[in-house]
């Protein structure tokens, strides 16, 4: 049973529809949000897991939203050493 992603080409939407059969699938769906039926099917996200880690796969279209940073072990000791610079020059007084 399918389930499939789209996006409202009116407002950006981005919703999933699950259909319970493969006939259902060849409907045009309607967006949630504005209700037109000017969608288009996208590539879902998709996650891999490896060895303990997972990974998301690329989308047809990015989002235009910039990714958060990624932190690790070293860029958050990184961040926790100048947190702790700006600390102490706000104390200093500088």
């Amino acid at each position: 049973m399918p389930v499939y992603e789209y996006r409202c080409d009116d407002c950006g939407e981005r919703f999933s529809v699950f259909y319970r059969t493969w006939q259902e699938a060849e409907k045009t769906p309607m967006c949630p949000v504005c209700g037109s039926r000017h969608v288009r099917r996208v590539i879902s996200r998709v996650h891999v897991r490896a060895a303990g880690r997972a990974r998301s796969g690329p989308e047809e279209e990015s989002s235009g939203a910039e990714r958060p940073p990624v932190f690790g072990r070293k860029e958050l000791e990184a961040a926790r050493r100048q947190r702790e610079e700006w600390i102490q020059q706000a104390e200093a007084g500088e």
